[in-house]
Protein backbone atom coordinates (compact mmCIF):
# COMPACT_ATOMS: atom_id res chain seq x y z
CA UNK A 1 0.00 0.00 0.00
CA UNK A 2 1.86 3.50 -0.82
CA UNK A 3 1.84 6.48 1.61
CA UNK A 4 -1.31 8.09 -0.23
CA UNK A 5 -3.17 4.79 0.24
CA UNK A 6 -2.51 4.61 4.39
CA UNK A 7 -5.57 3.54 6.35
CA UNK A 8 -6.98 5.91 8.60
CA UNK A 9 -8.33 3.30 10.26
CA UNK A 10 -5.59 0.85 10.52
CA UNK A 11 -7.33 -1.44 14.08
CA UNK A 12 -10.08 -2.29 11.66
CA UNK A 13 -7.61 -2.55 8.21
CA UNK A 14 -7.36 -6.48 8.37
CA UNK A 15 -11.03 -6.66 7.42
CA UNK A 16 -10.60 -3.87 4.56
CA UNK A 17 -10.98 -4.30 1.02
CA UNK A 18 -7.51 -3.16 0.44
CA UNK A 19 -5.84 -5.82 2.67
CA UNK A 20 -7.91 -8.57 2.01
CA UNK A 21 -7.05 -7.95 -2.08
CA UNK A 22 -3.47 -7.76 -0.89
CA UNK A 23 -3.92 -11.17 1.16
CA UNK A 24 -5.78 -12.94 -2.47
CA UNK A 25 -9.03 -13.58 -0.43
CA UNK A 26 -11.07 -13.38 -3.44
CA UNK A 27 -13.72 -15.07 -2.16
CA UNK A 28 -14.05 -12.78 0.85
CA UNK A 29 -14.14 -9.84 -1.46
CA UNK A 30 -16.66 -11.25 -3.43
CA UNK A 31 -18.87 -11.77 -0.10
CA UNK A 32 -18.70 -8.07 1.22
CA UNK A 33 -18.85 -6.49 -2.57
CA UNK A 34 -22.09 -8.26 -4.01
CA UNK A 35 -24.36 -5.06 -3.76
CA UNK A 36 -21.82 -2.31 -3.72
CA UNK A 37 -23.23 0.77 -1.86
CA UNK A 38 -19.96 2.58 -0.92
CA UNK A 39 -16.73 3.04 -2.88
CA UNK A 40 -13.14 3.86 -1.42
CA UNK A 41 -11.86 7.13 -2.11
CA UNK A 42 -8.41 6.07 -1.65
CA UNK A 43 -8.23 2.85 -3.41
CA UNK A 44 -11.76 2.58 -5.52
CA UNK A 45 -12.66 -0.66 -4.37
CA UNK A 46 -16.66 -1.29 -3.33
CA UNK A 47 -18.16 -2.74 -1.10
CA UNK A 48 -21.28 -3.40 0.73
CA UNK A 49 -20.65 -1.61 3.82
CA UNK A 50 -18.59 1.30 4.38
CA UNK A 51 -16.94 -0.70 7.24
CA UNK A 52 -14.86 -2.91 4.71
CA UNK A 53 -13.43 0.35 2.77
CA UNK A 54 -10.61 2.91 4.59
CA UNK A 55 -11.86 5.86 3.26
CA UNK A 56 -15.39 5.48 1.92
CA UNK A 57 -18.03 7.51 0.40
CA UNK A 58 -21.90 6.13 -1.42
CA UNK A 59 -22.06 5.25 -4.52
Amino acid sequence: MSEKEDCPKPKQHPAHMCQLKHEGRIEEIDRHSARPNFVCNRCRAKADEEDYLCNPRPL
